[in-house]
């Protein structure tokens, strides 16, 4: 008999021509080992904090606008509420400083278009394509 041959009791035959029996083999994937992914390190800015200058200076010119009231109500006293109209000054000060956070929220606001501008530049991909991918 040959290899391929087998005998009546329908048991195939190894080289030797022993019968050999089929045991029933379960198909099982190997194992696969997952390694969790680390999360990158953020990058962490270096140099002076813009917010945090711009925050110190408008605390200093708050503090030199009392130092200034704080002098000249020494040298007025009482009668600094006939000599200051405050109802026109309160307002004015508020509007200005409303002006003051708006012109900031601007400036914020084109730094951030700039600087997503220029780092989807550094990319390969357009932005026009990337926005396309996203949806």
């Amino acid at each position: 008999m040959t290899d391929m041959q087998q005998p009546e009791g329908g048991q195939p035959l190894d080289r030797q021509e022993r019968t050999t029996k089929v045991m029933p083999v379960e198909s099982q994937a190997p194992p696969i080992y997952q390694v969790r992914m680390q999360p990158p390190e953020p990058v962490r800015p270096s140099g002076p904090s813009m917010p945090t200058i711009i925050f110190g200076i408008l605390v200093g010119l708050l503090a030199l606008t009392m130092l200034a009231l704080g002098l000249v109500f020494l040298r007025y006293g009482t009668d600094l509420t006939l000599v200051i109209p405050w109802q026109r000054i309160i307002p004015l000060i508020f509007a200005g400083l409303g002006v003051v956070l708006i012109v900031a929220a601007i400036s914020t606001w084109l730094a951030s278009t700039k600087r997503a501008r220029h780092d989807s530049k550094d990319q390969d991909i357009p932005e026009d394509q990337a926005a396309k991918d996203g949806q």
